[in-house]
């Protein structure tokens, strides 16, 4: 019974924050949307940064299997490379409203906090999906420890970036189109991480 009154004050929760945002939203509102109490929710959750905070690692863990799923038949960096990479992207590209989850951006673009706890748990489901970016950077390139991080937060970074572009619609009036920007680039790291190796 819990189990099923969790699910549906989650699902209730997420039509709220995409309607109303995190600071708009409220307990009760969240119930009203789930069709229970507030007495129903708070010995399942203690607050509306705990109902976000589960419903974005759920979204996380879903994004960690898709990328799982998609590297599994890769075997050089190469290919794991670019097949984590276009897994990240493939997974958000039809699911702006886990974008604006991951990146707090139901209203605009400040970044709000959870908790201490909250964001150390979030971060490291995070760094588990892009930890297969790094691994395959790493051994493309030969790189370091320190400069393997830098590259994946580089490509995170084209990632998202793309993807808010494409969400708004920008990619389309400058006649670009997602799939193609991200190979392209991709193929220009791959290239420029190969090239560079070959000189060491």
């Amino acid at each position: 019974m819990n189990q099923t009154r969790r699910r549906l004050v989650l699902d209730g929760a997420w039509r709220v924050f995409a309607r109303d945002g995190l600071d708009g939203a409220t307990m009760r509102a969240i119930a009203a949307e789930a069709g229970c109490t507030t007495g129903a929710i708070y010995p399942l959750f203690p607050s509306k940064e705990a109902v976000y905070a589960e419903l974005l690692m759920e979204s996380l863990d879903r994004l960690k299997d898709w990328v799982l799923s998609s590297t599994r038949t890769a075997r050089s960096p190469r290919t794991k490379l670019k097949a984590s990479a276009l897994a990240f992207l493939s997974y958000y590209r039809d699911k702006p409203d886990e974008v604006a989850l991951g990146l707090y951006l139901w209203h605009g673009l400040k970044p709000r906090g959870l908790s201490h706890n909250f964001d150390m748990e979030l971060n490291k489901r995070l760094n588990d999906t892009l930890d297969l970016v790094h691994d395959a950077l790493r051994a493309l390139g030969h790189l370091s420890e320190a400069k393997a991080r830098l590259e994946t937060s580089t490509l995170f970074a084209f990632l998202i970036g793309a993807l808010i572009v494409h969400q708004t619609g920008r990619l389309r009036m400058l006649g670009s189109e997602l799939d193609a920007i991200a190979s392209a680039h991709l193929e220009a790291v791959v290239s420029r991480l190969e090239n560079a190796k070959a000189l060491d």
